[in-house]
């Protein structure tokens, strides 16, 4: 990744500003650019402006990187897949303050915030979010665009499935299996695998509906 090069950011949303803040603190872009369908999201007290409809990032493919953030996982999958099949090139970004070992494998489109944790052995796929302060320990697999919110702690052997969401505060022990597509409810305590597109809340976390 060359410095001082453009960087659009699709979706301008909260999670979208502090992306960009990240995308600051690491200190090789000096130009962002955003993309939203609505057009007038950030509001006057932002530093930036919508520059366009999310559509029109094809216009920015040849002279910038990408970072698609959006929260919503199944969107940003999408959005990703574009990206790729035209050979954009997606920005992986990793906070300074956080700690990534060198020993771990992060996957590109992959955002990892302040104080977030990934130990070693660790496999992040594309497009994941590690918000802030979560952490990720040993030998861990969070597959393709999962949302690990803020303040998530994984233990370490876990395998977590693609597209999960899981909420803030949620802890999950070790060796265990969290299915495609599982959410978990702000402070859940996953202590059993888990069947895919299911939403579990509560100490110790069940199954309290379908995600379908």
């Amino acid at each position: 990744m060359k410095k001082n090069k453009t960087l659009v950011i699709i979706g301008a949303g909260g999670h979208g500003l502090v992306v960009a803040d990240c995308a600051l603190s690491i200190g090789h872009y000096n130009d962002l650019i955003f993309l939203d369908d609505c057009l007038e999201k950030l509001d006057d007290k932002s530093p930036w402006q919508v520059s366009g409809p999310i559509a029109s990032w094809p216009n920015y493919s040849e002279n910038a990187d990408f970072i698609v953030a959006i929260g919503n996982n199944t969107m940003r999958a999408s959005l990703l897949q574009q990206l790729s099949v035209k050979h954009c090139c997606i920005a992986t970004l990793i906070h300074p303050t956080a700690f990534v070992s060198q020993h771990s494998t992060i996957g590109q489109g992959v955002v990892v915030f302040a104080n977030a944790v990934v130990n070693i052995g660790a496999h992040i796929d594309e497009g994941c979010i590690i918000n802030t302060a979560a952490t990720i320990d040993h030998d861990c697999h969070i597959q393709a665009c999962c949302h690990i919110s803020p303040g998530v702690n994984i233990a370490g052997g876990v395998n977590v499935g693609k597209g999960s969401w899981l909420g803030i505060g949620s802890c999950v022990v070790e060796y265990i299996t969290i299915a495609e597509n599982t959410q978990s409810g702000a402070g859940a305590v996953l202590t059993k695998s888990t069947q895919s597109n299911q939403l579990y809340v509560g100490v110790p976390a069940l199954a309290v509906r379908s995600l379908i």
